[in-house]
């Protein structure tokens, strides 16, 4: 039987070697992708991973929940196996939630979606770089007609330079196939609309077509940013081909129906024993199903000499946005039914449906009939709003320690677990499952739901951390007794009365890490009126929590205007949810936003609206170019509840700009002082920015790198932490507030000495009104005993640095010194 021990021990070793690259290849998202040595080392590794994987059909295959669908939260599903990966939907956050939680994308090569709206691919360009990052070379999207237009659409500002993406052929008579599932395309067609007549309207005003590389900087390359020119030469995209500007409504979503391969029983030692098998291949070949003859000239067959097969289970995946495709559904059922309640075999009926179709939709007529055609076994998963957790805990638990220090600056988020003891009233939903991100589905083998690792929230388990830290304490009764000396009477004013009030929604750089989202900030300027600056992807998500539902949707209404800095990805690839979501929350009473950005986002917003979803009614384009000569001062700014918009150019990639706000302070619904606030958006230090932001009460400024690597800042063209600081002192800013944090620094950025008393450190959701500026600067050794593990590592890694450049100096003086001494003969 030693044999038999060595073909069992196969299979285990498959699976470490799996898990060695999974553990080697980190799942870490990048904007701009690593050094393409790395990532051809860790696409040549997982060739070799591969070509070791056995082809036969794996043992464990979950479904695991990256995103439920929550207000705010994206909804998607990571179908794993002990071999390969595949990932259905990819909404805004998708890749926040990955990195969270630890999900594995090395071995991802197929990704699924139901729809080509925002809400289900927003996620898609950054979770592409992050596969991109640990080294996948290639990815096939599956999914209604116009995927691959939309990485030809931002093949400017997201570089897949090191990784394919195609779009796969999905026609009803297709069938994806692998050695882990066989998947078929299931499309509903909505019913046919007449066009209204502002889609069939032709567009005659000028496009920017917009060739500019926005990483030369980081490649030692020129840009040349392209001019202006007319829509019969805008019309070529990448490659060459010619860009289709036809007006495309989505007409038809994707339906998913799987089954897994079918797995052969395990063998029977015993009755192999009593066969007369010897060791040797004959038994691996009866494991994979294959008869053998044995030397005597009997056949054994497989069959008995393994235990039951496993024939495959179904899963379906379902997506009906509004009731315009129900009649489709309908009509198609005949494709749903050998999995329904009418299925020939137990085995054929479906194990899990899971529904990413809105709440409202799911309880229509039509769909509670499509549902109730299922066996009763079948689980019907909800991947929508009844689910009330988002799945962000490291957001919650930053956010408790924080509000130790100041409760209304760092509010508590306003979401809450799912309620899974509360029975769901409503008759027409009761049968729905709900769930939360780490809810897994174990399909092989079945063991049905398993809660055991969701992603829960623990208030307590968060404070008792802070308990455990040896110099918290102290710090935090000193930090509060210091506090109340300072504190000003205005500050029992309500917050809601104060004007301007600022809130961090995103302080890191390029990516998005468990603790800082990437760049936005919410200035409110009125009751009724704030700017956002700048949107990176899961702005609207952020706003979600941080409000609550039903104050959310005040705050989007509220936003009157939006200002883009410059068209790196993590600045701007939030605005088409935000705008998705204002228009789904407001409907016809949504205003239009006033959209303050580089002209040359125009073509991408142009073919957005154009291929994929019709948001050109949602904005209107003010190019930020036109604000250096002339700030926007007119109906526009008063309607903002400000005075005054004024950009100037930044020294950054091409078309990137920083901008001051002017308005009138507000207390008690009574007008303060004037007060200027400026924003630096991505630079290195900047001349003109220290011009635009001259006496500025508040300097919102990028602190991207440490002080030590100030050339690699240089070279990535952001600013330091001291420069930052100086950029405050030449502008005579009356308090700086520092954020865009590299996300090496996902807690706290390293600063040697304490802050200066017009210094504050920006954090996401954090809130700050005016008369809470000056006590910002009393926070940092509070938070160095917060932080103390994370500081401490920093400290460590600082020191390492100037090890190793103090050895590379030194050796540069020895080879000098050597060079120049003489020669004895």
């Amino acid at each position: 039987m030693h044999k038999l021990h060595f073909v069992a021990a196969i299979d285990v070793a498959t699976k470490s070697a799996l898990r060695f690259f999974s553990a080697k290849a980190k799942n870490r998202p990048k904007t701009m992708p690593l050094d393409p040595k790395h990532i051809a080392e860790a696409q040549k590794q997982r060739l070799k991973l591969k070509q070791k994987i056995i082809k036969t059909a794996p043992g464990i295959v979950n479904l695991q929940i990256v995103g439920s669908g929550a207000q705010g939260a994206p909804a998607s599903v990571y179908l794993f196996s002990d071999q390969t990966r595949y990932l259905f939907n990819c909404g805004e956050g998708t890749q926040r939630l990955a990195y969270e939680h630890k999900t594995r994308l090395s071995c991802l090569e197929n990704i699924f979606m139901t729809r080509t709206s925002w809400d289900r691919i927003g996620g898609l360009p950054g979770i592409c770089l992050t596969m991109q990052d640990v080294g996948v070379p290639s990815v096939r999207l599956h999914g209604p007609p116009g995927l691959e237009e939309l990485f030809r659409a931002m093949r400017r500002f997201v570089i897949l330079k090191d990784m394919k993406v195609e779009a796969a052929e999905c026609r009803p008579e297709d069938v994806f196939e692998d050695h882990v599932m066989t998947l078929r395309y299931i499309p509903i067609n909505r019913e046919p609309e007449s066009p209204t007549q502002s889609d069939t309207e032709e567009k005659s005003e000028e496009v920017a077509v917009d060739d500019t590389d926005y990483y030369a900087h980081e490649r030692n390359k020129k840009s040349e940013p392209k001019a202006k020119v007319d829509l019969s030469r805008a019309s070529k995209s990448a490659g060459g081909k010619k860009q289709d500007w036809t007006k495309r409504h989505e007409s038809s979503v994707m339906a998913y129906i799987c089954k897994l391969k079918l797995r052969f029983g395990q063998l029977l030692l015993e009755k192999c024993v009593d066969q007369g098998i010897p060791p040797g291949p004959l038994l691996g070949q009866l494991k994979n199903g294959k008869d053998v003859t044995l030397p005597d000239g009997r056949v054994v067959k497989s069959s008995e000499v393994r235990g039951p097969d496993d024939p495959g289970p179904v899963f379906i995946f379902l997506d009906i946005p509004d009731v315009a495709y129900l009649e489709d559904l309908e009509l198609k059922n005949d494709r749903f039914a050998p999995y329904q309640s009418t299925a020939t075999e137990d085995s054929d009926q479906a194990m899990f449906v899971l529904h990413f179709s809105p709440l409202e939709i799911m309880q229509t007529d039509g769909y509670r009939k499509f549902m109730d055609r299922f066996s009763p076994s079948t689980r019907h998963i909800a991947l929508n709003e009844i689910n009330s957790f988002s799945g962000y805990i490291a957001s919650h638990r930053i956010q408790h320690h924080l509000n130790q220090l100041d409760s209304q600056i760092f509010p508590l988020l306003s979401e809450q677990n799912n309620e899974y003891e509360k029975s769901i009233n409503e008759p027409s939903i009761a049968d729905l499952v709900r769930v939360s991100s780490l809810s897994y589905l174990h399909i092989r083998p079945r063991k049905g739901i398993d809660r055991t690792q969701e992603a829960v929230l623990n208030p307590s388990e968060y404070l008792q951390e802070l308990e455990e830290l040896p110099d918290f304490k102290a710090a935090l009764a000193e930090l509060h007794q210091t506090m109340n000396k300072t504190s000003s009477p205005n500050q029992l004013t309500s917050r809601s009365e104060c004007f301007p009030r600022v809130v961090f929604l995103g302080t890191g750089s390029s990516i998005p890490n468990k603790t800082r989202n990437v760049s936005a900030i919410l200035v409110h300027t009125g009751q009724n009126s704030s700017i956002l600056l700048d949107c990176g992807e899961g702005t609207a998500g952020q706003i979600v929590r941080f409000y609550g539902r039903e104050q959310a949707e005040k705050v989007f209404r509220s936003i009157r205007a939006v200002y883009i800095s410059h068209l790196h990805a993590d600045h701007h690839l939030g605005l088409f949810g935000l705008l998705q979501t204002r228009k789904k929350l407001l409907g016809a009473n949504c205003d239009k936003l006033l959209l303050l950005a580089p002209e040359q986002m125009s073509y991408w917003l142009r073919l957005y609206d154009c291929r994929f979803e019709s948001l050109h009614k949602e904005y209107t384009l003010v190019k930020n170019a036109d604000l250096i000569e002339e700030p926007l001062k007119d109906e526009r700014t008063l309607d903002l509840g400000l005075r005054e918009i004024e950009t100037c150019r930044v020294r950054h990639c091409p078309h990137s700009f920083g901008v001051s706000l002017k308005m009138v302070s507000i207390q008690k619904g009574e007008p303060g002082e004037e007060v200027k606030i400026t924003y630096s958006g991505d630079t290195m230090p900047c001349e003109d920015l220290v011009e635009l932001g001259r006496d500025s009460t508040i300097l919102i400024h990028e602190a991207t790198m440490e002080d030590e690597l100030e050339t690699e800042a240089r070279f990535k063209m952001h600013s330091t932490l001291s420069q930052a600081i100086e950029q405050g002192r030449r502008m005579n800013a009356r308090y700086t507030l520092l954020t865009h944090f590299s996300q090496r620094y996902a807690k706290i950025p390293r600063i040697e000495s304490n802050l200066e008393r017009n210094l504050g450190i920006a954090f996401d959701n954090m809130e700050v009104t005016l008369d809470d500026l000056p006590q910002l600067c009393l926070f940092y050794p509070t938070l160095k005993a917060m932080f103390i593990s994370h500081f401490e590592e920093m400290e460590q890694k600082a020191i390492k640095r100037g090890n190793k450049k103090m050895r590379l100096e030194n050796g540069a003086e020895a080879a000098s010194s050597k060079e120049s001494s003489p020669v004895f003969s």
